[in-house]
């Protein structure tokens, strides 16, 4: 399953600019707003005598650069229920037609409001579409836990590729991509390597400083995950999940080692001793090798001169 992008701000596709959502039912009105333009509905009945439950008006209207709040004010079209009523309670007075008549309007609401969610109960399984607030209930149908810190977007990527990942479960790739689902690090795996080296005698070594004891490994179970950050950058909590994710996805009898990049160590940058001017060995100035002694620029000098290292 090729990795596709769930934010919504990545899409070329979503504009700013309303799309046309007139004639449309309120429920494809509503995943149009979502997909073109990342914007919500805002909701008003009206007696009318187009098809019931579509949209007869919207403001802004189609075309119109939205707002920041990005919602869209639509009209749509539903029939009283006072209609399908006995005459007698049709032919009531003015003031009490009205009480009934807004007192169904409730109801009907209310009663849209289920038909919508009927009519899109299958977005709710598609982790691209679902409320945010039903991804923790899609996630544990698929056994997989989502963290409440992680964004949106990260949970939804990581029940999208559930299936990808069970399918490789246990491989060198299958753990590179939960390495990058769920510790967000780009690693990689090199198998049937093992960095430790056995016990050599003859050699000088403190059980728990220079060496540490260790049950015997093959190297066909062994493999070493290379991380491409120095360990000075990695904080506990990272190393802890780093841990957790290679202990929960690879095979139960295989073991593992964390590699993480070399420290680059950096030094103070230091200028040349210059003649006539004050210099400290190891502070303004420093000893080096032909190879740090800089061309001399012609006029620079009296003739002769060689700058001192």
């Amino acid at each position: 399953m090729a990795e596709t992008d769930l934010k919504s701000s990545k899409n070329p596709a979503v504009k700013d600019v309303a799309p046309d959502l007139v004639g449309e039912l309120l429920w494809d009105a509503r995943r149009l707003a979502k997909a073109r333009a990342d914007a919500t509905l805002e909701v008003v009945v009206v007696e009318t005598r187009d098809r019931a439950k579509t949209v007869v008006s919207q403001n802004p209207p189609p075309g119109a650069k939205l707002g920041p709040k990005r919602v869209i004010r639509v009209e749509v079209a539903q029939p009283s229920w006072l209609r399908s009523l006995p005459g007698i309670y049709q032919d009531t007075d003015e003031e009490h037609a009205d009480f009934l008549k807004r007192f169904l309007a409730v109801q009907q609401h209310v009663l849209l409001q289920t038909e919508e969610k009927l009519e899109s109960i299958h977005t709710f399984f598609d982790p691209r579409e679902t409320p945010e607030g039903f991804l923790p209930w899609l996630g544990s149908w698929l056994a997989m836990g989502l963290h409440e810190g992680w964004s949106e977007h990260r949970r939804r990527e990581i029940i999208v590729r559930a299936v990808e990942l069970y399918r490789i479960r246990g491989t060198a790739a299958g753990l590179k991509l939960a390495l990058k689902l769920f510790a967000e690090i780009d690693a990689d795996i090199e198998e049937f390597r093992w960095p430790y080296p056995g016990f050599v005698i003859g050699r000088h070594a403190v059980i728990g400083h220079q060496s540490t004891l260790a049950r015997p490994v093959f190297v066909t179970q062994c493999f070493v995950v290379h991380l491409p950050l120095p360990k000075s950058e990695v904080g506990r909590e990272k190393l802890r999940t780093l841990h957790a994710v290679v202990e929960s996805e690879k095979p139960a009898h295989a073991y593992y080692a964390l590699e993480f990049l070399a420290d680059v160590e950096k030094f103070e940058e230091v200028p040349f001793l210059k003649m006539r001017s004050v210099g400290r060995i190891g502070v303004d100035a420093r000893i080096g090798g032909a190879s740090d002694v800089p061309e001399l620029l012609e006029g620079a000098g009296p003739e002769g001169m060689e700058p001192a290292a």
